[in-house]
C-alpha cells in the first residue's frame, strides 16, 4: 500500500514508525526546522513502544519546496496527522498526492474536519479518524508513546466503506488497534465532548489532567459538557447521556491524570491552540439554533487571549 502522511508530529510519529514496520510505501510531507532534521535524522520513539526508522526509509516533501511531480496522484492512502489549524492547508497537499481512487484521512481533534476533506476530493474520498492512543514530543526531538489506545475511522455518508476497510485492516495489522465505525458524527462528537470539557480548563489552570478529578473542577467539566451535548442533540447527533460521560471522563482523567494536555503545551510554547475547533466551534452551531453556551464562549475567549 502507498501511505502519505502528513504534518508529522507525536501521533504522526506514533502512527508512521508502525507503519514502517511492514512493507508499505511511505511519504511523508513536513516543515520546517523540525521536519528538515527529521528528514536527515530519521524518526524515533520511546516508551510503549521503543523503535528508530532510518530517513532512507521514506520519501519526502516540504512545504517550503514545489511538491514532487513524481508524487502526483501516487497515494492510496494520505493521512493528515496535523494541528487542527493546519489542515486546511494540507487538504491541498492531499489533493496533489492522492489516487483518483484513494482515500484521505483527517486524524485531527475537533469539528468540520470531515466537511473539509469533502469539500477538497469529494465525500467518496473522505475520511475522519480519532485516536486514544497518547504521544507527546521529548526535547531533542523523539517522540514518547504514553500510552496505547486505539485507532476509530469512519468515512463520510456518502463515501465508500470499503476504502477505509482496507486502512483499517493496515493499521490494526501494525498494532495500533484501529476500528471502522458506522456512525462516523458520533464518533467524532464524543472525542470532542471530552476534549471541550478537559483541554480549556487544564490549559487555564497549567494542571496535569488528574488534577481536574477534583470536585469543583469536575463539576465544571461537566457543565462544560452539558452545554456542548444540547448543541449535538439539535444537531440530531448521538452522544453519550449523562452518566455515561461522567464515566468516560473520570476514566479519561485517571488514565491520563500525569499527562498535561496538547491545549497546555501548546500555550506554554506560544502555538495557536484547537480551541477555534472545539469549544468555539460549538459556540458557533449554538448560535444557528438561537442558543448561548456562556461557559464554552468564555473559556474560548480566554483561550485565545493567552495567545502571544
Amino acid at each position: 500500500m502507498k501511505i502519505a502522511v502528513l504534518g508529522v508530529g507525536s501521533i504522526g510519529s506514533v502512527l508512521v514508525t508502525s507503519l514502517a514496520e511492514a512493507e508499505h510505501e511511505i511519504h511523508l510531507h513536513v516543515r520546517g526546522e523540525r521536519g528538515a532534521e527529521m528528514a536527515l535524522q530519521g524518526l524515533a520513539i520511546e516508551g510503549h513502544r521503543t523503535q528508530t526508522v532510518q530517513p532512507d526509509r521514506f520519501s519526502w516533501s516540504f512545504d517550503e519546496r514545489p511538491l514532487p511531480q513524481e508524487r502526483c496522484a501516487w497515494a492510496d492512502t494520505v493521512v493528515i496527522t496535523s494541528k487542527a489549524a493546519d489542515v486546511h492547508r494540507l487538504l491541498h497537499v492531499a489533493s496533489f498526492l492522492l489516487k483518483d481512487d484513494g482515500l484521505v484521512v483527517v486524524m485531527a481533534n475537533g469539528l468540520g474536519h470531515l466537511e473539509a476533506a469533502a469539500a477538497a476530493v469529494g465525500h467518496e474520498r473522505a475520511a475522519v479518524a480519532i485516536t486514544t492512543h497518547g504521544a507527546h514530543r521529548l526535547p531533542g526531538g523523539k517522540v514518547r508513546w504514553v500510552g496505547e489506545g486505539v485507532v476509530r475511522c469512519g468515512v463520510s455518508p456518502l463515501g465508500d466503506a470499503s476504502r477505509a476497510e482496507t486502512l483499517v485492516r493496515v493499521l490494526d495489522e501494525v498494532g495500533l488497534n484501529a476500528h471502522l465505525e458506522k456512525d462516523v458524527q458520533g464518533m467524532v462528537w464524543e472525542k470532542v465532548l471530552i476534549n471541550l470539557a478537559v483541554n480549556p480548563i487544564a490549559a487555564l489552570g497549567g494542571l496535569r489532567n488528574g488534577a481536574l478529578l477534583g470536585p469543583e473542577l469536575f463539576s465544571t467539566c461537566m457543565e462544560v459538557y452539558r452545554e456542548a451535548a444540547q448543541v449535538a442533540r439539535l444537531e440530531r447527533i448521538d452522544v453519550p447521556d449523562e452518566s455515561t460521560f461522567e464515566q468516560q471522563l473520570r476514566s479519561v482523567l485517571v488514565a491520563t491524570s500525569e499527562n498535561e494536555c496538547s491545549m497546555l503545551q501548546d500555550l506554554k510554547a506560544g502555538r495557536a491552540t484547537e480551541v477555534m475547533w472545539l469549544n468555539q466551534a460549538v459556540v458557533s452551531l449554538a448560535e444557528r439554533h438561537g442558543l448561548r453556551l456562556p461557559l464554552n464562549q468564555a473559556l474560548a475567549a480566554l483561550i485565545q487571549a493567552c495567545r502571544p
